[in-house]
């Protein structure tokens, strides 16, 4: 009995030594994005924007109330962030937009809070490179006309986005790597007197400080 007795804590053992090792978890060191996070978005789509001049005894009357319907136009974005991760950076942002047709036209600017998440990091590799965004902060627009007589809205307001883009990687750069690819965004900000929706289409390009 007693080699029997002995030999039991080597089978545990050996067990133990052969069993596979655990599977990568999202702990596991990036391999794709690390470091400073720069970023440019050129984009162009269609917004509309309405309200009131921001005047507490305009704000509610119908005779100060101004509306564009979808006009078309153009959005410049610039980023400073930081990759925690593969699949997570988060960090700052400023959006500038414009948007006009022949009656109106519609200027806008907003700063804030970005997040960036890839997904598919791990459970889908073949499509590391797609991610999700959202930005928070605040702005100010305006909505003007070029018919005569017709009040401006304006207002300082919330500033929300949300959207998917497509990031390929490619290049040394000081250090780091680029990368580069479409996005999709909808951005809406709104106020008492004053909102504003667009959705953009543009092309990114962002700059990674690590390897």
């Amino acid at each position: 009995m007693l080699p029997l007795v002995v030999a039991a804590p080597a089978a545990a053992t050996a067990v133990a030594v052969d069993a596979p090792p655990p599977p990568a978890d999202l702990d596991a060191p990036a391999r794709l994005r690390s470091g400073i996070v720069l970023g440019l978005s050129l984009g162009a789509g269609l917004g509309a924007a309405s309200g009131y001049p921001n005047n507490a005894v305009e704000i509610g009357d119908p005779s100060y109330y101004s509306s564009s319907g979808w006009m078309p136009g153009t959005s410049e974005t610039v980023v400073a962030m930081g990759a925690l991760t593969d699949y997570l950076s988060f960090g700052f942002t400023f959006t500038h937009a414009i948007f006009k047709n022949g009656d109106w036209r519609s200027n806008g600017s907003a700063g804030g809070l970005r997040l960036e998440v890839f997904p598919l990091v791990r459970l889908y590799p073949r499509l590391e490179g797609l991610g999700l965004l959202a930005q928070f902060g605040i702005g100010g627009a305006s909505l003007t006309s070029t018919r005569p007589g017709v009040p401006e809205a304006e207002g300082t307001q919330s500033f929300v986005a949300a959207g998917a883009f497509y990031e390929w990687s490619f290049g040394r750069f000081i250090g780091g790597h680029l990368g580069a690819g479409p996005s999709l965004e909808y951005d809406a900000v709104w106020s008492q007197p004053f909102e504003r929706h667009g959705l953009m289409a543009s092309a990114r390009l962002v700059f990674y400080g690590g390897p």
